[in-house]
């Protein structure tokens, strides 16, 4: 009986310890919201759309390119792989900030001018690269965080009046009140 109870109470430690470090991690990570887009212009130019929840400023807004791994690189409709970087690419391509900016919509390669952004690489759309444009919000709670990711093809695939968030494609109305509603 004693050892029945003994792995009992150690289980329930187990249960327990294992309940305080799922609830710690999830605190940490911020809620995903639909307040941020990509699209393309009517001159096919991609462009960024950041809206805040935070009466206007959003923190540290930042498009990053990456090399797609090959095993990640999505295959097109006809079934040939898509381009991967070559082996010389840079780790990372896009621009960078570290200060709380008030959101906009700007072509995605010209952020503002007063964000002072950090620029590395070309200025365009790579293949063989998978984007993330982010930002969070500007108190130091980091309860909500705005990202999309994407893709040359992605955009390519974009209709005029749509915008692609990481819940997918929708008119650019849909995400206006996407984002207001998750505000």
């Amino acid at each position: 009986m004693r050892g029945g109870a003994e792995r009992i109470r150690r289980g329930a430690a187990a249960c327990l310890m294992g309940g305080i470090v799922l609830l710690s991690a999830s605190a940490c990570s911020p809620e995903l919201r639909p307040i941020v887009a990509v699209s393309v212009d009517e001159r096919g130019t991609p462009r960024a759309l950041l809206r805040s929840c935070d009466d206007g400023w959003v923190r540290s807004p930042r498009l990053r390119g990456e090399p797609t791994p090959p095993s990640a690189a999505p295959s097109s409709p006809v079934g040939t792989p898509a381009p991967s970087a070559p082996p010389s690419a840079p780790a990372w391509v896009g621009w960078n900030t570290d200060e709380d900016h008030r959101a906009a919509d700007f072509p995605l390669f010209t952020p503002p001018v007063e964000w002072k952004a950090d620029f590395r690489g070309t200025p365009s759309l790579r293949p063989g690269y998978t984007y993330a444009l982010r930002f969070w919000e500007p108190d130091d709670a980091l309860a909500y965080a705005g990202e999309v990711t994407f893709d040359a093809e992605d955009l390519a695939r974009l209709e005029p009046g749509q915008v692609l968030t990481f819940q997918g494609v929708m008119t650019r109305d849909a995400f206006e009140e996407a984002a207001e509603d998750a505000c």
